[in-house]
């Protein structure tokens, strides 16, 4: 990986990594909440492919990187929302990350590298969505990753592939985007995640407001403000988090990268292109 390199997209300065996975075409999750039973298939599977611990399924946290809302007994709500990882085309969180341990790939996931990851939880406030968690375990975030190492060999997601329903769909950007406004239109829904900070790589038919489905309502604005408290700022700077290697290469990222430091320190959103 060569990081000078994948700092430009198309032309565009990246303030985080991009990379390749393997032919580069962009690709996206579909979520159909007309169709989901809330079975939580999807939940499980997840956890499965990814031997994450069973039970706790019902809130984010690092052995559950994606549940289903509302917090009931599988199959008893009225309406059910997908809560995970957006892998946003902008993600605010490889932005604010120190030490670029959170790669964005042409493909569409959004990773964060656990031999990089300094626990610094930047990332954590930052993301729009609060779906990434810190490991009381190895002290890293850790976050739903598209199933990174199946899209690697031109698999769809494994919860995509558990769904009973045909509540989910994989594809090329172009297909989902496609299928999702089909969906949507078929019964008189939403679209969500299309626009939303800057657009994502999973899409949302919704049936419901947003917030109905457990979704917040964001602007179209790229890299959305955040919320990184100031104690964790301060302690970014004047602490060797994870060490002194983590902390030489945080410094050593601001010294010849200065330019990434607006996204964590004094950060405006910036408007769609």
């Amino acid at each position: 990986m060569n990081p000078e390199h994948l700092l430009t997209v198309n032309g565009e300065r990246r303030p985080y990594p991009t990379a390749r996975l393997s032919d580069g075409k962009p690709r996206s999750i579909m979520f159909d909440a007309n169709a989901c039973i809330g079975c939580r298939q999807c939940v499980e599977a997840c956890k499965d492919w990814n031997e994450l611990p069973r039970g706790n399924q019902y809130k984010i946290n690092p052995s559950t990187w994606l549940t289903m809302e509302p917090p009931l007994l599988e199959g008893i709500a009225s309406i059910w929302g997908r809560n995970s990882c957006m892998h946003c085309e902008y993600p605010v969180c490889a932005a604010v990350c120190p030490v670029e341990a959170i790669t964005k790939f042409d493909e569409g996931p959004v990773v964060i590298d656990q031999s990089l990851c300094i626990g610094c939880e930047y990332c954590v406030y930052a993301c729009p969505w609060h779906v990434i968690s810190k490991s009381d375990v190895t002290g890293k975030a850790t976050k739903c990753t598209m199933c990174v190492d199946r899209i690697s060999e031109n698999k769809e997601p494994f919860c995509v592939q558990a769904c009973p329903a045909n509540a989910l769909a994989f594809g090329t950007v172009e297909e989902i985007f496609a299928k999702v406004e089909e969906r949507a239109a078929s019964f008189g829904g939403k679209v969500y995640g299309k626009a939303e900070a800057g657009g994502t790589h999973v899409l949302h038919a919704l049936t419901q407001e947003p917030e109905a489905h457990g979704l917040p309502r964001l602007e179209p604005d790229r890299y959305p403000k955040h919320d990184i408290p100031l104690d964790k700022k301060i302690k970014g700077v004047l602490t060797m988090t994870a060490g002194i290697e983590g902390k030489v290469r945080a410094v050593k990222n601001a010294v010849t990268k200065p330019w990434r430091l607006k996204y964590r320190y004094w950060h405006t959103p910036e408007p769609p292109r």
